[in-house]
């Protein structure tokens, strides 16, 4: 069986997608009203040709865990997706090991807004 995207169909839907290490994390950003997607078996599992193909023209956010895995897979898929894609952030969320962990914080969907767009948040 061919290796999709999590949530593929949102994903060729929308300009703006998250990437990030989890189906939590995925379900976590969908709760705040974002699309997100992460593939199949985690941090050490391969980013396949089809994955980078799905997001091509798109804005992407990649969110890696705060860990050394985490930002290894962050700059495997920014490398694959570099000149592939219409914008790319590589954004790691301060004091946080994932998003998750970052909105039980009581941060804010305006403020992850802010984040991807360069500004910084006064507290």
């Amino acid at each position: 069986q061919r290796q999709v995207l999590y949530h593929l169909p949102e994903v060729l839907a929308a300009p703006i997608v998250f990437v990030v290490q989890g189906e939590r994390d995925t379900e976590t950003l969908r709760s705040h009203g974002f699309v997100a997607t992460t593939n199949a078996g985690g941090a050490k599992a391969p980013w396949l040709p089809q994955y980078t193909e799905a997001l091509r023209g798109r804005e992407v956010v990649i969110l890696p865990d705060a860990d050394a895995p985490g930002r290894q897979r962050a700059l495997t898929v920014a490398r694959s997706l570099l000149g592939n894609v219409a914008r790319l952030v590589v954004l790691e969320l301060e004091a946080a090991k994932d998003v998750s962990e970052w909105f039980s914080h009581g941060h804010s969907e305006l403020e992850l807004i802010s984040l991807v767009d360069g500004e910084k948040v006064s507290g």
